[in-house]
């Protein structure tokens, strides 16, 4: 392959925004010299933030080819406005490998729909106040652990508490963020982050205790009537992915407007552990002023590619940005 094909960038000490648009096959991020190289798998244009740790991310040309042929014509709301999405996956725990699959399908649904125009980011200074004031919504795309904080906490006392304090002000500014108005996606992993943080675990809905299925599992269509659901006709239906079990003071049909779940007509469910033998997938909510979309889809990269999903996906992002109208008022049990 030609050199010609590869765009460096280089990175400062507070990283850069920039916008590209390549036809290679793969993205190389290096922080060697906190040098940023970019071939993408297609012609695209994505903004991509501060990328400045290690990485290799490859996306194969049969998964782009899938991702192409399973989106959506049309998005289910006119935007009201120009949409601008945050698409945010640091990782402190396990990386999901479907992470960039997962970044380079939601740019295309946004893309292709004109629904939204997304920024990736693994660079936690975007949840700074000016830097978020530029979004309508935030998805936390399969994060893990505690994002706002370094990986080792310092040992010079000062410095220490200084990290703290951008810990507590990223969260604070998340919190905000959401309650005055905007909207919040999490997808699979996002509910294993920050796992003791309640204000969190309350605003997404869940935190991640165990995964007790990954196979083929039949879920229920819980809400035939809802917009967000409007992709699956009415009917429930079967996906291959790892489902997730959540804390039993998490993910509660008396909190939240709950739209997909395991099928307990259908499958076996005594792996699981949870009181209420409820196992939600898929929920929506508001949190103050904000909307919040919720689906533990997302583990394995076909997630990515299917064509009812990412329908599911859009309209669900819709709605948390505010353009499409949904009921999310919690059901009484």
């Amino acid at each position: 392959m030609r050199q010609s094909n590869f765009w460096t960038l280089r990175l400062n000490g507070g990283g850069i925004t920039k916008s590209l648009t390549c036809c290679c096959p793969r993205i190389i991020v290096s922080n060697m010299k906190r040098c940023l190289t970019l071939a993408f798998p297609m012609a695209i244009s994505a903004t991509i933030i501060g990328l400045t740790v290690s990485q290799t991310i490859a996306v194969k040309e049969e998964a782009i080819a899938r991702i192409a042929a399973a989106l959506p014509d049309a998005a289910p709301a006119k935007p009201a406005k120009a949409r601008k999405l945050l698409v945010f996956s640091k990782t402190a725990g396990f990386r999901h490998g479907s992470i960039e699959v997962g970044a380079l399908s939601l740019t295309e649904l946004g893309k292709k729909t004109g629904a939204f125009e997304v920024t990736h980011s693994e660079d936690e200074s975007v949840f700074e106040k000016n830097s978020l004031a530029n979004f309508d919504a935030v998805i936390m795309l399969n994060t893990t652990g505690e994002v706002f904080r370094p990986k080792e906490w310092p040992a010079d006392t000062a410095e220490k508490k200084n990290a703290q304090d951008r810990e507590a002000r990223l969260k604070a500014n998340l919190l905000a963020f959401v309650r005055e108005g905007k909207g919040l996606a999490g997808m699979h992993a996002a509910t294993d982050t920050y796992k003791k943080w309640k204000e969190y675990n309350d605003m997404m809905g869940g935190a991640f205790v165990s995964h007790p299925w990954h196979k083929n599992v039949p879920l229920k269509n819980l809400e035939p009537k809802s917009p967000v659901n409007a992709a699956f006709s009415g009917e429930g239906f079967e996906v291959t992915d790892e489902i997730y079990q959540f804390r039993d003071d998490t993910a509660l049909r008396s909190e939240r407007r709950m739209l997909l779940g395991l099928d307990a007509d259908k499958m076996d469910l005594s792996k699981g552990s949870r009181g209420d033998k409820g196992y939600p997938v898929s929920w929506i909510d508001t949190y103050g002023q904000g909307r919040v979309f919720y689906c533990s889809l997302g583990h394995r990269n076909e997630i990515f590619w299917n064509p009812a999903v990412l329908k599911h996906y859009l309209a669900g992002i819709q709605y948390a940005l505010g353009d499409l109208e949904a009921d999310a008022t919690p059901l009484t049990p």
